[in-house]
């Protein structure tokens, strides 16, 4: 994801983290983590206090893109994290295509008992290059939204934080 893409995804994600500064509920109830995903994925930063410092963490990292080794490493930290959280909100964001990472939905669906229960997952294609996400949020029971531009793409972080808003 480069250019203009980068760019609205940078924003979008500010003024996602300014809401949740704005809202105390949330301010107070949401840790983030975020994970960078090319053919490798790097955690930028794990359990955080929402704030607008933490952009400068992210950095655009380009090559390929491997939902395997994304949602892997999705499913590890939640694992690590099962006994401090209640309740975890992915957002699995892509504008690219990659091979449909079978193994690791099974793992998830497998462990329904454990984990799935606790997950909610958000399927988010900024663009139009990927044939396997709408798939993948089928397998999930993830809710599936296709931003095409710096507007939609901020309904959709949104609506990925409207079912915590509500449970609080």
């Amino acid at each position: 994801m480069t250019g203009q893409l980068w760019k609205d995804l940078m924003a979008a994600v500010k003024e996602t983290i300014q809401f949740i500064l704005n809202t105390p509920i949330l301010k107070d109830a949401i840790k983030i983590t975020v994970i960078c995903y090319g053919n490798a994925a790097r955690v930028v930063f794990k359990e955080e206090t929402p704030s607008l410092d933490l952009l400068t963490k992210i950095i655009f990292h380009g090559g390929g893109t491997d939902f395997e080794i994304a949602l892997g490493k999705t499913y590890d930290i939640i694992i690590e994290s099962i006994t401090r959280f209640d309740i975890f909100t992915v957002g699995f964001l892509t504008d690219g295509h990659a091979t449909y990472p079978q193994k690791i939905i099974d793992k998830i669906n497998a462990d329904a008992a454990t984990i799935k229960k606790r997950i909610n997952f958000n399927c988010i294609l900024f663009g139009s290059a990927s044939s396997n996400l709408e798939k993948i949020s089928k397998d999930l029971n993830a809710r599936y939204s296709n931003a095409i531009g710096f507007e939609q793409l901020k309904r959709s972080f949104r609506e990925i934080i409207k079912p915590r808003q509500d449970q609080i």
